[in-house]
């Protein structure tokens, strides 16, 4: 099998995961206002006395409700949005762990020629390519744990989210 012409640069693959990354920190951080004004609206609501007239109560009491269910809806939004970007995020962690158990094979294949080879020069070349075998590898393991990483810091800071947005919801 000859050499393969759709494999990304080493820079296209830390780009991928730093931009997915910082995506998601961006997504993150919207849902933090929106959670925000979520706790914001409902504690207005509960230190509300309601002391004027009953039409009047009933009326702020349900612009606040309307207030709550449209920043609600707005989390659920962004929360869906970041959902879709950790799936896409999983399935490119593991196109990295694909590739870096390819490498892992390709490296097994250059070792089993290296040692039906008698040419110490060919020996040489085919060390090298075994060294460089081994960096790519390193390289992927190390980019597919970055992504990893990122994903779970983006589960953990999105369950937060979820139980306080949640929390105090009628």
């Amino acid at each position: 099998m000859g050499r393969s012409r759709d494999v990304p640069s080493r820079h296209e693959v830390e780009e991928k995961v730093d931009h997915t990354r910082d995506t998601m920190k961006e997504k993150e951080s919207d849902m933090e206002e929106s959670v925000s004004d979520i706790e914001t609206i409902r504690g207005t609501l509960e230190s509300l006395d309601f002391s004027g007239t009953m039409e009047g109560s009933e009326e702020v009491e349900a612009s606040i409700n309307q207030a709550d269910d449209v920043t609600v809806d707005e989390f659920d939004r962004q929360d869906g949005e970041l959902d879709d970007l950790q799936e896409k995020s999983t399935e490119y962690e593991g196109e990295l762990q694909e590739r870096s158990e390819t490498g892992e094979a390709d490296l097994g294949k250059l070792s089993d020629a290296s040692g039906q080879i008698e040419t110490p020069e060919a020996v040489n070349e085919l060390v090298r390519a075994k060294e460089a075998a081994l960096r790519d590898i390193e390289f992927l393991q190390g980019q597919e744990e970055r992504a990893r990483d990122a994903q779970e810091e983006s589960d953990r800071i999105q369950n937060g989210q979820r139980n306080r947005a949640r929390a105090g919801g009628r």
